[in-house]
């Protein structure tokens, strides 16, 4: 009897240290940063990013996983809208690719010109200057057209400067898209009327003609028309 008191003992003594272990192998994997060629290949994995842009998240860490949280409140963004039947399911992916490009480009070019230091910046993001929450808000209003490619940029550098939510900006500074078809057919029919060059060349087939006006369109709006919108009223009222 005895003997089988010991060898309970020690069978339950040998199951805490294995368990003990465990979890100090478990700690510590939690604490070991993931190695570059891992993340590589997760990032393609996960995000189907070029080779290009997943080292620029490779070699700046910070920035590597600042996108990571913004992915995350994008991914629930896809999930309630999938729900709804509002996207599809690679839509994913499609708004990594957005998120990347503002973060490599936008993001980057002000934290270059702003005064404020990149590692500061990221130590912030949890809860001043840009959260993740407020970018990932910021991408879909763009994947959305809810904001044209110009208005984005506003929009952007104001929460850099402001830490605001990017739809408190848009309201604040009037930056909501216009897409009342009658107040942009009456710009439309001014533009034409001050370029009739550009008009008689769409006429003869040139589409960059086309380009043109939209892009008069878009800069007499400010960026606030909606540029599918003003694709199809010039079109109609290009072909009368």
């Amino acid at each position: 009897m005895i003997i089988d008191i010991f060898q309970n003992q020690t069978c339950r003594c040998f199951t805490l240290e294995v368990e003990t272990m465990n979890i100090n192998i478990n700690k510590i994997k939690s604490e070991i940063s993931e190695l570059p060629q891992a993340k590589r290949k997760r990032f393609k994995a996960e995000y189907n990013l070029s080779d290009k842009e997943i080292e620029v998240f490779v070699q700046n860490k910070n920035l590597g996983e600042y996108f990571e949280k913004v992915m995350s409140e994008l991914r629930n963004w896809v999930k309630e809208a999938e729900i709804k039947r509002e996207v599809e399911r690679d839509e994913f992916l499609k708004l990594a690719k957005f998120c990347t490009s503002y973060l490599i480009t936008d993001l980057q070019g002000l934290l270059k010109g702003g005064d404020v230091a990149p590692h500061h910046f990221f130590e912030k993001s949890g809860g001043g200057l840009i959260t993740p929450e407020n970018f990932a808000e910021f991408i879909t209003l763009v994947y959305k057209k809810e904001i044209s490619s110009k208005i984005a940029k506003i929009v952007l550098s104001e929460m850099f400067k402001t830490s605001a939510d990017p739809s408190h900006i848009i309201k604040e500074k009037a930056l909501s898209q216009v897409t009342d078809e009658l107040e942009i057919e009456k710009v439309i029919k001014n533009i034409i009327s001050k370029n009739p060059k550009p008009v008689e060349d769409y006429k003869k087939g040139k589409q960059n003609a086309l380009q043109f006006l939209v892009g008069q369109v878009m800069a007499a709006t400010r960026g606030k028309a909606k540029p599918d919108i003003v694709n199809n009223i010039l079109k109609r009222v290009l072909s009368k």
